[in-house]
């Protein structure tokens, strides 16, 4: 069972997308791109927004391709909440038709002290938790979030995030998320789908996708490994977790104690650097055993060192220069070495709500 959209739209302005893909009719699919890259677009054409007579859209063997919008099974959640102005925050909730659940939405997004409040009564992070009610109350076989943290500042974002990314990870529907920021959805995405203006250039799970990322094209979406680790110990003193990779540990910013397990760690390939020795009087905290499997010009002169840690790929970005003093080969053990002021996964979606 799966989601299908394939074909093309391609509206007046030069703007065109194309697409492939055969997405899990499960689970939390994020789509990722820079502004302009085609994300939105393709959320509007699954939910009936936009329509084009050579772009299809199929849901477990169910064509959507014909039907209005108001037909389609979907829940969808924008940048802006778009409540009703003149609703209480009761009465849009209550305006869901077949909303059943109202008390269940109410306590899963914090509501009780809001119901009576009208829209230009509330903060923008209350609007979207109320917006994000809203949609959780509607009948749906599919939940489309259109950027929903992007309006809000960055404590907004911090406290509702991990509210989100619960709800994400215990809808038990298919989730379509859009953003531009990897970050946001690194612990949750079980599928990965990148676009850069209009194509996909990387699509599958998060380990098997994150070499992709540093596609030239896409300087702006940051990664090279994601790493699936566990927590080991919190050192108060020092504001660090030490995390398990295989026997190996990895030391991180913040307090992971309460975090999900595996936590995922995004490991950028420009903040890997190689030695061929541990090194020693150094400020970098995390040196990790690696084996060097392959080596990858790009085309703007650096060079992709794919690396195996624990069973687990890593990826550091060198120059030539770096490649011949090292004498690299395929098949060296080597350290790696990543600062831990590189590594923040404390924030959005690395810790339950309280």
């Amino acid at each position: 069972m799966s989601l299908t959209l394939k074909g093309r739209f391609a509206p007046p302005g030069g703007f065109e997308l194309e697409v492939d893909l055969e997405l899990p009719s499960s689970g939390v699919t994020s789509v990722i791109g820079v502004s302009g890259s085609g994300k939105s677009t393709l959320l509007r054409l699954i939910a009936g927004l936009n329509r084009s007579p050579s772009f299809q859209v199929m849901l477990n063997g169910h064509d959507w391709s014909t039907l209005p919008a108001h037909r389609r099974p979907i829940s969808m959640t924008l940048q802006q909440p778009a409540l009703f102005p003149h609703l209480t925050v009761a009465g849009n909730l209550r305006a869901v038709p077949g909303g059943s659940r109202f008390d269940e939405a109410v306590s899963r997004f914090g509501l009780e002290g809001l119901l009576e409040r009208k829209p230009a009564a509330l903060s923008g992070g209350q609007q979207q938790r109320a917006a994000l009610a809203r949609a959780y109350l509607k009948p749906a076989a599919l939940w489309l979030l259109d950027e929903p943290l992007s309006a809000l500042d960055a404590m907004a974002r911090a406290r509702l995030a991990p509210m989100l990314g619960e709800l994400c990870r215990t809808l038990g529907k298919p989730v379509i998320y859009v953003t531009h920021a990897l970050s946001e959805v690194v612990q949750i995405a079980d599928h990965l789908v990148i676009l850069e203006a209009g194509r996909v250039i990387g699509a599958g799970p998060p380990g098997s996708v994150a070499a992709e990322l540093d596609h030239p094209l896409s300087p702006m979406i940051d990664t090279g490994a994601i790493l699936a680790v566990e927590f080991d110990t919190y050192d108060e003193a020092h504001d660090l977790s030490t995390l398990r990779i295989g026997t190996q540990t990895l030391r991180v910013r913040g307090n992971l104690s309460q975090a999900p397990s595996p936590l995922r760690v995004q490991i950028p390939a420009r903040d890997v650097a190689l030695a061929l020795e541990r090194p020693l009087g150094t400020s970098i905290l995390n040196c990790l055993e690696v084996t060097l499997t392959s080596l990858a010009p790009t085309p703007d002169g650096a060079v992709f060192a794919e690396l195996e840690c624990a069973g687990q790929p890593l990826r550091a970005r060198i120059t030539r220069l770096s490649q011949d003093n090292l004498q690299l080969v395929p098949g060296m053990a080597l350290h790696a070495l990543v600062k831990s002021v590189a590594l923040d996964v404390r924030g959005d979606w690395a810790q339950l709500p309280e």
